[in-house]
């Protein structure tokens, strides 16, 4: 058996796992179906994921990679580069028992091109789409990446004026496909980046939405896969935010968001209490809840009828380190805690930069700490806070961080 396939293209477009994963997926797909097309040729019960990954790899699937990295790759190579060949109908499943079949449409697909380009290298096509144009970010903007279905040219429309309004009046960068994706573009390639270098992904939903996503169809179902790998990675970030355009939160939300908050933008004339809730989100500028006050004074006996008690809040104000809270700078750490039981207030901590003497941190809490410093006196003072709160049965429910790789991995 290990005779009957030659050398893989596979391994020689992306000799390392690292090198797999860099591919765009429409390459990946169209590699891994040349080598499905080859192996199914021999055996007709190959093409199996379950004998796929039978050790020794029997159909050489991953041939010529190292031997740590071939179980690795063969995972890699049926996760979404199979699933995008099942969703585009190159392989099909005719008898539901989980043995599949390289189709017609499939075998059009790796129809090389007449070109010498081609003829000289087997993964080259002239319907390779181009890697997706990601720009440049900028510097101390939050970015977001708007997730939809194209269910109507209204509902397109819709979706691009929401982008103008946020990039243009909001001060959030906006990747959005309408205005970044080409004729020839990847679009897959596309999501998966915008994804990855986004702080947040706004998952527009409406009933079309949610039905694609959980059968996993076409881009939305290939992006779904996308964002719940991510959210397994992170499941306490704040990074995914639901915003219902259309139906209800029980229609329109796909499964792996039910559990989330979101923000209520259906209607016409969507609330501007909920824009600017979503808005604080993107800026990191949550509402602050009031400075708990001290525990009001309680008599021994029975409160006669001039006795007072203390009101609440009523302590002597101190003085704040760092300003008025409206006068600070926005804030590129911030995270929000709860604990189960009556009358628990939530927690939540913050970290600002301060451009002065040279560049601050600040961190700040709502139990009415401040410290001005250095970014690594900020840092520990925050994780020292967070750490407390999980000891003391806190859970964390919001979290969100710019790009800096020390505050990203609180």
């Amino acid at each position: 058996m290990t005779q009957a396939f030659p050398n893989s293209v596979i391994f020689d477009a992306a000799p390392t796992l690292e090198a797999l994963k860099k591919l765009p997926v429409e390459t990946k797909s169209r590699l891994l179906l040349a080598r499905l097309s080859k192996i199914g040729a021999h055996d007709t019960s190959a093409l199996n994921k379950h004998n796929l990954m039978m050790a020794a790899d029997p159909y050489q699937m991953a041939h010529g990679y190292d031997p740590v990295e071939n179980h690795p790759v063969r995972q890699h190579l049926l996760g979404a580069p199979w699933t995008r060949l099942v969703n585009e109908g190159y392989l099909a499943d005719y008898g539901g028992q989980g043995f599949f079949t390289v189709t017609n449409e499939g075998r059009e697909f790796l129809e090389p091109d007449s070109s010498p380009a081609s003829s000289s290298n087997p993964t080259a096509s002239a319907t390779v789409p181009a890697p997706a144009r990601i720009p440049a970010r900028t510097p101390g903007v939050p970015r977001a990446l708007l997730s939809y279905s194209w269910d109507s040219e209204e509902h397109k429309n819709w979706v691009l004026g929401l982008a103008e309004r946020l990039q243009g009046e909001s001060g959030v960068e906006i990747l959005l496909d309408q205005w970044y994706l080409m004729p020839g573009d990847d679009r897959l390639h596309f999501m998966e980046q915008g994804v990855s270098q986004s702080d947040f992904v706004m998952v527009v939903c409406t009933p079309g939405y949610a039905q694609r996503a959980d059968g996993r169809q076409g881009g939305v179902g290939y992006e779904s896969m996308v964002i719940t790998g991510k959210l397994a990675d992170h499941i306490l970030v704040n990074k995914f935010i639901p915003v219902l355009r259309d139906g209800s939160w029980t229609t329109s939300l796909p499964k792996y968001l039910k559990s989330r908050l979101g923000v209520d933008l259906s209607g016409n004339d969507y609330s501007d209490a909920q824009y600017e809730l979503l808005l604080r989100v993107l800026h990191g500028e949550l509402l602050q809840p009031p400075r708990v006050g001290p525990k009001p004074v309680f008599s021994s006996g029975t409160p006669s009828a001039t006795s007072k008690v203390s009101p609440l809040g009523a302590s002597p104000a101190k003085r704040s380190v760092l300003g008025p809270a409206n006068k600070r700078p926005t804030a590129i750490v911030n995270a929000m805690y709860e604990k189960k039981g009556v009358n628990v207030p939530r927690e939540s901590a913050f970290i600002r930069f301060w451009d002065q003497d040279g560049g601050q941190y600040s961190f700040e809490n709502s139990r009415d700490e401040e410290h001005l410093g250095s970014k690594r006196e900020a840092y520990d003072r925050f994780q020292r806070f967070q750490t407390d709160l999980i000891e003391a049965g806190y859970t964390r429910m919001q979290f969100g961080s710019n790009s800096d790789p020390l505050f990203s991995s609180l």
